[in-house]
């Protein structure tokens, strides 16, 4: 908008200097002055110190004044206004002040030019201009934000991904204070190597659902690695998270599942020929509080060390800050985090992120 209206207004305060109407000039004279004001402070990334609904009235105003003077040769400079408009402007107030100069400029034309076809013409053009840009704006927004929502989201299992929980660690989202669970599935390569990365799938899956019916919409799941999910709790006391994770862990370990096996023992994934056997899940879970403000990465180290006491304690199981284990001798160092807790974890690593 700066750019179309720097092109208008010097030739305005021209040509009103030159034939005596100083009143106008001067108007344009401070439109001009406002429009650089305001495009300075967005090439430094300032805020705009002029409310940008109040500016693109301002203009319009200012080209409904040329059309009354000079009829359908300023006409025409409410297309590329009214556009730019919607870039400038909220989309609603966009369309709100673009369908009050699809009104008046049409109006303002005929009293210039007593010509009601071109009037109406041009009522007509710009209504199609306002609906399509606000159309197309929405349809834009809203195909961004379905984009955005599918980039956090883990194709597998319907759950936040890693990329929306390195956000909240790089503070983009703020996180009120609350509880976290780091939750690991026990033995999960094993799974894997016995009846195969489809029974795997159907065990993230299901694992996934578990927690769901659990939280009850109390939190949120990320799935941060092949089968390690983060749970954040906002506003929920680490007692409370603990009870619930020890709830979650039940409820997981309940949830046997079907799996088809080869006579030899070595599964396929297949449902045909095959011995039906049950395999049990479990996981282990390390819960722990955080504060508004605070590195979540932080909490997650916490989270991870008892995460980690309750795989060497014999996995299937909850600790948090509260149990016994916190006070433990063998508490591990938080720098472990960042390298590969045990063998067995590593191994767990191996399978691919789906």
């Amino acid at each position: 908008m700066a750019t179309v209206s720097l092109l208008i207004l010097p030739v305005a305060i021209v040509k009103y200097s030159m034939s005596g109407n100083y009143w106008l000039a001067s108007y344009y004279l401070f439109l001009c002055a406002l429009i650089l004001i305001d495009l300075r402070a967005h090439l430094s990334e300032r805020r705009l110190p002029i409310n940008s609904a109040i500016l693109l009235i301002a203009v319009q105003i200012g080209d409904l004044i040329l059309i009354r003077h000079h009829g359908a040769s300023a006409a025409f400079w409410l297309f590329p206004i009214t556009v730019a408009g919607f870039f400038y402007c909220s989309l609603w107030v966009a369309t709100g002040i673009g369908m009050v100069a699809m009104v008046l400029g049409p109006m303002l034309s005929y009293v210039a030019t007593q010509d009601p076809w071109f009037a109406f013409r041009l009522f007509v053009a710009l209504g199609t201009v306002v609906l399509f840009v606000h159309f197309m704006l929405t349809t834009m927004w809203a195909m961004q934000a379905n984009l955005e929502h599918a980039l956090e989201r883990d194709a597998l299992t319907g759950c936040h991904n890693r990329r929306a929980f390195m956000r909240l660690i790089r503070g983009d989202v703020p996180v009120s204070s609350g509880a976290l669970l780091f939750v690991d599935i026990d033995h999960f390569k094993k799974i894997n190597d016995l009846h195969g990365h489809i029974i795997g799938d159907k065990v993230l899956v299901s694992v996934v659902e578990a927690m769901r019916e659990v939280l009850k919409g109390q939190g949120q799941i990320f799935r941060i690695g092949g089968e390690e999910f983060a749970l954040l709790m906002p506003n929920t006391p680490i007692e409370l998270a603990a009870m619930i994770a020890e709830r979650m862990r039940r409820h997981v370990s309940r949830q046997a599942m079907a799996v088809e096996t080869d006579v030899d023992g070595q599964g396929t994934g297949q449902d045909t020929g095959r011995e039906t056997a049950q395999a049990k899940v479990t996981v282990s879970i390390g819960v722990e509080k955080f504060s508004s403000g605070e590195d979540i990465e932080a909490a997650l180290l916490r989270a991870d060390n008892h995460l980690y006491r309750a795989k060497q304690a014999g996995r299937d199981r909850v600790i948090s800050s509260m149990s016994p284990l916190h006070d433990s001798p063998h508490r591990l160092d938080t720098s472990r985090f960042s390298r590969e807790r045990s063998e067995d974890r590593s191994a767990d690593r191996g399978s691919v992120l789906r």
